[in-house]
């Protein structure tokens, strides 16, 4: 999805009167992760009985001030710990969110950072260091975790599974460590930031037909025609379009996933506002917060997505309508301009957490699977052992990984009702 150019001069106020409560995740069967999200490691479709953005509450003044609004929320439920990266919407998040506590005399947020010594991919000091000096911030959580401790099926990963069951995304876990530090309070999180800032196939061909670029006509219906097209025909030319990139699905898996892919990409709705309401709608949104509710009610603490929050998303759409804002650094000048240093708000490297979820203990139990436990008429066990077994392993196979490890735990502690005892 694209982003405008619009740099912000002042910030409005954000009174705590008023303010719209925000709506929580569904929490309905249509939720839950099915055979195929879990073969593939990511839920498809649409979840049904979703209430519509148009019937959410309105917050008047934008995106900057729907942003506010929910930070200033999660503020009133003190401790605020924002899962700090160093990444731009973590920083931006946790820029806004110092901003309204500041302004409105509440308790200033507390940012939280997960170190995995030893980890070059994953580290983000120098960032982090640079955004709390520029947000004049003193107090910061540095969580060190220990090798193996936030592994895809380690100590803390078996726990929330045995409490839980399955859950996606299958990194949910990591966030453990930081609702831990906010026990009856609130997280927030920067989820849904990437997916905000990810150009859409659709993009231009809205910029065109809004006459913000122009190219001859030949082209234009080139560009165009696809996305002016009847759903059916659509669903016809993504089918054919498919590529296979879990090669551990069994033939039957490949036929199912050809036709899920392609029913999932025809329904994406033409005009950035209308491709809002449908992200806001999707399983990919609906279920992944509706793991972190549960993640965070044993610890009595609420996790907040502000970017996939429907104030947000609402505002959003209003303000690009159908041609849109532009791309993820005019999103990001938008809502941060006048909160992060310039340098960054111009970064464009991110950091990667894939070598703290595969380690040697995902690696051991891959290595001494029985192949029990997942679903044989979607997934070939011989080439998903394979790729268990690759140097650089595919992180789609870890929900996979998680469900095998579950049913194998659940069977050797002669679980009861799908549940294992936690203490």
């Amino acid at each position: 999805m694209s982003r405008s150019s619009s740099k912000l001069c002042g910030r409005p106020t954000c009174s705590t009167r008023a303010r719209p409560v925000l709506p929580g995740p569904l929490r309905s069967p249509a939720a839950g992760l099915s055979a195929l999200d879990i073969a593939l490691g990511i839920p498809l479709g649409l979840c049904a009985g979703v209430p519509a953005l148009s019937e959410q509450a309105v917050v008047a003044g934008g995106p900057v001030a729907a942003l506010r609004s929910v930070l200033a929320e999660a503020l009133q439920r003190p401790p605020c710990v924002v899962s700090f990266s160093g990444g731009r919407d973590s920083s931006g998040l946790l820029g806004v969110a110092v901003e309204v506590a500041r302004q409105e005399g509440l308790d200033l947020p507390v940012p939280a950072t997960l170190v995995f010594p030893g980890d070059a991919a994953a580290d983000e000091e120098q960032w982090q260091r640079a955004v709390l000096g520029h947000l004049r911030l003193e107090q910061w959580e540095r969580i060190e975790v220990a090798p193996g401790q936030l592994d895809a099926v380690g100590p803390v990963a078996a726990r929330v599974m045995r409490r839980h069951g399955l859950l996606w995304p299958f990194n949910v876990h990591f966030h453990v460590p930081v609702i831990e530090r906010a026990k009856g309070g609130t997280v927030v999180t920067g989820f849904g930031g990437d997916e905000l800032g990810r150009a859409s196939g659709l993009a231009r061909a809205e910029r065109l037909l809004a006459r913000r670029e122009r190219v001859p006509l030949l082209d234009m219906a080139k560009i165009c025609g696809l996305a002016l097209a009847p759903s059916r025909l659509r669903t016809v030319v993504f089918a054919r379009r498919f590529e296979n990139s879990a090669p551990w699905l069994s033939e039957r898996g490949v036929q199912l996933a050809r036709s899920a892919f392609a029913e999932d990409e025809a329904s994406v709705p033409f005009g950035f506002d209308r491709r809002l309401h449908w992200f806001w709608r999707s399983r990919y949104v609906q279920v992944c917060m509706a793991a972190f509710t549960r993640m965070g009610e044993p610890y009595s603490a609420r996790v907040l997505h502000p970017f996939v929050s429907a104030p947000f998303l609402a505002a959003l759409a209003r303000r690009g309508g159908f041609p849109g804002l532009g791309d993820r650094a005019d999103m990001v000048r938008l809502l941060f301009g006048g909160v992060l240093p310039p340098e960054a708000l111009c970064r464009v490297s991110k950091a990667s957490f894939t070598n703290p979820l595969w380690t040697g203990t995902a690696r051991a139990f891959a290595s001494a699977w029985s192949g029990r436990g997942i679903d044989h008429d979607l997934v070939d066990a011989g080439a998903l052992r394979e790729q268990w077994q690759a140097e650089q392993v595919n992180p789609s196979s870890t929900t996979l990984l998680q469900q095998a490890w579950l049913a194998t735990d659940r069977a050797s502690n002669g679980a009861v009702g799908g549940r294992v005892p936690v203490d």
